[in-house]
């Protein structure tokens, strides 16, 4: 699914069993998350999903260029990589 960040276009794909395995030993229960995850959290997600995709976007981009405007759409991209969007939709 592709989000407009600033100027940025990023692609983001649902996450594959590997990575939330990995993501949970990092961070714990990803079921718990929400909408009030630790900027940190967001962060680690979007660190995993970042290098699965094909985007001049990294996470140092979004660090250096974001703002609190932006977290909304930080937090879309973290829900449709853990599948959490395609859940809400049913």
């Amino acid at each position: 699914m592709k989000f407009n960040v600033k100027d940025k276009e990023v692609n983001i794909n649902p996450a594959s069993l590997r990575q939330i395995h990995e993501l949970e030993q990092q961070i714990g229960s990803l079921a718990d998350l929400g909408e009030k995850a630790p900027f940190d959290t967001i962060v680690k997600v979007l660190s995993v999903a970042l290098p699965a995709t094909e985007n001049e976007v990294t996470v140092d981009w979004l660090l250096d260029n974001c703002s609190m405007e932006d977290v909304k759409v930080l937090n879309e991209m973290v829900a449709h990589f853990l599948g959490a969007s395609s859940l809400e939709q049913k």
